[in-house]
């Protein structure tokens, strides 16, 4: 009866263990309810796969399961059929279909063990062709190193030093495919192929005999066979080797005896292949040239991890490094110092959630004496929205400085950003302007949170705007007319404009800040409606977000830009400004 024989787990069942496929259909799944074939580990999903039997044929089917089924270590995504000695891995566990009604070929001679007189019978059966499995019994290689003569010696003791000097992949697979074509003479053509990302074989080493062989096309059917089954190929006269097929490309590169052999990692994936030909009828590899070429394989294998493990490292660095630069550039664009105005005082914070963000905040210096405070929010974080960043800051200034009127220049801002090319993104901006020779601040909401105003001599919040007057961010309607509010700023008012990155700050229970956290900022238990200047306001602010993320990772972005009116007699505090500093990693 055809069967499942587990050949790994990582704990419980025993390798060797046996499970018949008497069924029609036999699902594999954890749950014991439904599943005639239970696995019972986390990694598996409820129901992960399916065994089907049709007229006498077996066929495996995935079941939209979260970490997939392999069969010979490739994913699959449809009805498959199985085939005796195919591997099935499942998560963690490998099976091996057996199915004692396909009669096995007899065993083939080994350099090892070598049974005279059979090598005739054994080309005729199999087509002159020769397996050794990858992942299984590796080939012994001191008993190798006792049989063979002095030069092969020297050479996988050169490719093993070699594979040994270089971290860098293309001249290290060079290295090899050169020193290989030295070791087997009878060669034409080496071969080394990596697999790229999406499982296409890739030649990234070749080496020729004789420049009329200059041909970087290997055989796609041989080095699929040998990656797919994860087996290593001699064929003495591949042309006429019917278990090869009606290969094309066989008899197109006049391929006669041909080695094929896997590059496996250590978890059991394919890396890619080494393939090595000839096209001289009178020139055969042999099968202690497919050892040898097998024990380089292995070798190669580990140097090719390790090589794309430092090439990936590589880029880590490099990504970091051009991150922090990045980094370096948006902090240049925002305020270095304050604003000096006589009766008024400010205060600002950043702290981005990744190391570059998408906040923004600006001191604008406007004719006749005035003074644009902005503060936006990029839809987004990361490099992308860095770079709008460095595009609106731009733009704000300009449509600032060209027009007078702040409820135009939004205006002006919003199609610009729209004509530069916004995409799916958008921004939310909040732009108030002071002007301090008649204490009066116009400030016009482009889909932004409503500045939040503590009016001290009457002791209450308030918005700033109303909703009614709040427009669409930037970037969602061309030629949209933003309206402007105007109010008087009385001594002891503070005005607070921040980022939703404020509000939406989650303690562990998962509670966020909230609005309501903002306005608990402006008053202190002990003074009840004092303490209400715009930095006592923005550090309580700071501090409280801190206190209530509590080690949490910041969600968002970071922005807040506190200022106000002083009350007579109180001279305004030293510029002060905090940034670039998450806030779950301030000292407390």
């Amino acid at each position: 009866m055809p069967s499942l024989i587990l050949l790994k787990s990582p704990g419980g069942a025993s390798p060797g263990e046996t499970i018949p496929l008497d069924g029609e259909l036999l699902v594999i799944g954890r749950d014991a309810d439904t599943c005639q074939i239970v696995i019972p580990h986390h990694a598996v999903s409820r129901r992960h796969a399916q065994i089907s039997r049709s007229q006498g044929h077996f066929f495996i089917e995935d079941l939209r399961s979260r970490n997939h089924t392999f069969v010979n270590s490739k994913e699959i995504s449809t009805r498959t059929p199985l085939k005796a000695e195919d591997k099935i891995k499942i998560c963690d566990f490998l099976f091996r279909f057996h199915d004692e009604r396909v009669k096995d070929p007899p065993p083939l001679p080994t350099w090892m063990k070598k049974e005279k007189g059979k090598d005739e019978e054994d080309e005729a059966e199999t087509g002159g062709m020769t397996t050794i499995e990858a992942t299984g019994t590796r080939v012994n290689v001191q008993n190798f190193l006792e049989l063979q003569p002095s030069d092969r010696l020297r050479a996988l003791l050169e490719i093993s030093t070699n594979l040994g000097r270089t971290l860098e992949l293309d001249p290290l697979l060079d290295q090899v495919a050169h020193t290989l074509l030295g070791v087997f003479r009878q060669a034409d053509r080496c071969f080394v192929i990596l697999l790229d990302e999406r499982g296409k074989p890739v030649p990234k080493a070749v080496r020729t005999r004789r420049p009329a062989l200059e041909d970087t096309r290997f055989s796609r059917t041989i080095v699929k066979r040998a990656v797919d089954e994860m087996q290593s190929y001699l064929s003495e006269d591949a042309s006429s080797d019917i278990s090869l097929g009606p290969a094309a490309s066989i008899a197109e590169f006049r391929i006669r005896s041909v080695m094929c052999v896997p590059l496996t990692s250590a978890d059991g994936r394919a890396l890619g292949a080494i393939q090595i030909d000839t096209q001289d009828r009178a020139k055969k590899f042999r099968e202690d040239d497919l050892n040898l070429l097998t024990i380089v394989a292995n070798l190669a294998a580990v140097s090719v991890e390790k090589a794309k493990l430092h090439e990936s490292m590589l880029v880590r660095e490099k990504e970091r490094k051009e991150i922090e630069l990045a980094r370096a550039v948006q902090l240049g664009f925002l305020p270095q110092t304050f604003p000096e105005i006589q009766d008024y005082e400010f205060y600002s914070h950043y702290s981005p959630a990744q190391s570059i963000g998408g906040d923004y905040y600006d001191y604008i210096h406007l004719p006749n004496g005035r003074l644009a405070i902005v503060l936006g929010d990029v839809a987004g974080k990361g490099v992308p929205a860095a770079l709008l960043v460095a595009k609106l800051s731009s733009e704000v200034r300009f449509c600032l400085l060209t027009e007078p009127d702040p409820a135009r220049a939004v205006g002006l801002l919003n199609d610009q950003m729209i004509r530069g090319g916004l995409g799916d993104r958008f921004v939310t901006l909040v732009t108030a302007v002071i002007d301090p020779a008649a204490n009066q601040l116009t400030v016009v909401n482009a889909g932004h949170m409503s500045p939040r105003l503590y009016r001290a001599g009457m002791d209450e919040l308030t918005d700033v705007i109303s909703t009614d007057a709040t427009g669409l961010p930037l970037g969602i309607m061309p030629g949209f007319e933003y309206e402007a509010a105007t109010l008087q700023l009385d001594p002891g008012d503070t005005i607070v404009i921040f980022t939703d990155g404020v509000t939406d700050a989650m303690a562990p229970s998962g509670e966020m800040f909230g609005p309501e956290g903002v306005d608990r900022c402006f008053t202190t238990d002990d003074v009840p409606g004092g303490g209400s200047r715009p930095k006592q306001v923005g550090e309580r602010l700071a501090q409280a977000v801190r206190r209530h993320a509590n080690g949490q990772p910041q969600n968002d972005d970071i922005a807040v830009v506190c200022f106000g009116r002083l009350e007579s007699g109180h001279a305004p505090a030293a510029s002060v400004t905090t940034r670039a500093v998450p806030l779950q990693n301030r000292p407390r």
